[in-house]
């Protein structure tokens, strides 16, 4: 599947997993009818940068989410923590609390600790990702 036919499926699902019509997504993303939102969800009308965003604000997802698999799915950040001995390694966590040589993540209800050897240097966020399941 191409990211554009991707984008209108996932329009498609998530509109009616809303259970709203294309009159009532038209309305949201500011079209004056329905035939806006038809032609994008089957492919006749080419989806714009500035179309990706209005769908994405009216389902509140973001234009990321709309090129996913699952648009529904729960974002959780992902960050990348880099200490002095050159290692480097991506953790998923809602939250980080860090220390000097350590750090708590917390994901959902679940506290994970991370105790290197060597003293943390940063901690970044670089993306944000759905959950595995």
């Amino acid at each position: 599947m191409t990211p554009a036919e991707q984008v209108a499926a996932n329009v498609k699902l998530l509109r009616t997993r809303r259970g709203w019509s294309q009159d009532e997504l038209a309305e949201r993303v500011g079209h004056n009818s329905s035939q806006a939102v038809w032609s994008a969800e089957v492919g006749r009308r080419r989806i714009t940068v500035n179309d990706l965003v209005d769908f994405a604000a009216a389902f509140g997802v973001t234009p990321e989410r709309l090129m996913s698999d699952d648009p529904d799915a729960d974002s959780v950040p992902v960050y990348e923590v880099t200490t002095d001995d050159g290692a480097a390694q991506s953790i998923a966590a809602d939250t980080v609390d860090p220390g000097e040589t350590w750090a708590s993540f917390y994901l959902r209800e679940t506290r994970v600790f991370l105790a290197p050897t060597a003293r943390i240097l940063g901690i970044r966020l670089i993306t944000e990702e759905a959950p595995d399941a």
